[in-house]
């Protein structure tokens, strides 16, 4: 993943943006328009989820789950696609050099037992220190299947731009994605996450400042003709009342009576976080990690689950209220359809 754009790219996108109405014109555009990219995962597709040209995405979650393993998965199903044009990645979280083990935990899939995030990031880190690291844990198979994993995001180089400047405002962010823009096609661009991108000047209230930076990020879609897709957190809020205790009651029968209870702390619009910036979305939609809130609202069960699901909350184009479950690794990081491997 280069940190500078290189082998520039002409981008030349007309503009329809205060001309004349023309419907001739305007038929001409929506044909040259992308309809959109998939997520990758096929029964969040199937609900008619497209991440459109122009238009602004946000991935709402609680913490902990998972806004970044989501846009790194989203990122790297593009990438694998080959799409025309760069991505940018902005990670207002976690530097770049750790982005690379997000991404190579997706592709790293060994038998069992997939390659962890933290397993590939001390691997890299120290095995080539000169030092005292036992590589002696790892098969050769494993060594193998994680070099063979670094070749094809090596691949991948010219095709992402990871930006890591947690001081960065959604100003500095457009001003960047625009210059490169202005020599290579963008394909699409991620911010992680939008609550993170610093306010100035401060406004009276935060939510104000929040649907500020949502404006702001819209924007840079229209300009860019690229879809932004940003995480936003959620507030706990969200959490009914008497939540943990229905939890803990529920998982001492089974784990399917546990995650019915959890449904009822899916994300819901109203309560994202400081709130203005679904206002300027196109497309919201909710993460729920169902292992995040086992773990921590029933400890005293020994049960596990890697059931998440993916909500529609809002979709400008197509149908809302609607879930897809899907299986997720958060030692990985990796997020996949029901029935696909979290293991290779």
């Amino acid at each position: 993943m280069s940190a500078l754009p290189e082998l520039p790219i002409p981008f030349d996108h007309p503009r329809t943006n205060g001309a004349e109405f023309s419907v001739d014109a305007l038929v001409e555009e929506l044909r040259r328009t992308s309809h959109g990219l998939p997520t990758g995962w096929e029964a969040v597709d199937k609900l008619g989820v497209r991440f459109r040209p122009k238009e602004l995405a946000l991935l709402a979650a609680r913490t902990g789950h998972g806004k970044t393993s989501a846009l790194v998965n989203v990122a790297m199903h593009w990438l694998e696609r080959d799409i025309d044009g760069v991505l940018l990645y902005y990670s207002h979280e976690e530097p770049p050099e750790h982005i690379l083990c997000r991404l190579a935990a997706l592709l790293a899939l060994k038998p069992i037992d997939p390659w962890t995030v933290a397993q590939i990031r001390e691997y890299l880190s120290e095995s080539g220190s000169g030092g005292s690291f036992d590589t002696s844990k790892y098969q050769p198979s494993d060594l193998a299947i994680l070099e063979a994993a670094l070749d094809r995001l090596r691949k991948a180089e010219g095709k992402m731009i990871v930006v890591h400047h947690p001081d960065w405002t959604a100003d500095m962010l457009a001003e960047h994605a625009r210059e490169v823009g202005s020599t290579r096609r963008v394909a699409g661009v991620f911010v992680d996450y939008l609550q993170r991108l610093p306010v100035s000047p401060q406004l009276h209230a935060r939510d104000q400042e929040v649907a500020a930076t949502g404006r702001k990020l819209k924007s840079l879609a229209v300009d860019l003709a690229a879809p932004v897709i940003a995480g936003v957190q959620v507030n706990r809020e969200v959490i009914p009342a008497g939540y943990q205790d229905k939890v803990r009651k529920a998982a001492m029968g089974s784990i399917a009576e546990a995650l019915e209870v959890m449904k009822a702390a899916r994300p819901d619009l109203n309560y994202l976080r400081e709130g203005g910036s679904e206002q300027e979305a196109d497309l919201i939609l909710g993460l729920m990690n169902y292992a995040a809130d086992l773990r921590i609202e029933a400890t005293a069960t020994r049960l596990r689950t890697d059931h998440f699901e993916v909500g529609v909350l809002k979709n400008r184009y197509g149908p809302t209220g609607l879930w897809a479950g899907l299986s997720y690794s958060g030692s990985s990081g990796r997020i996949a359809d029901v029935g696909m491997p979290l293991a290779g």
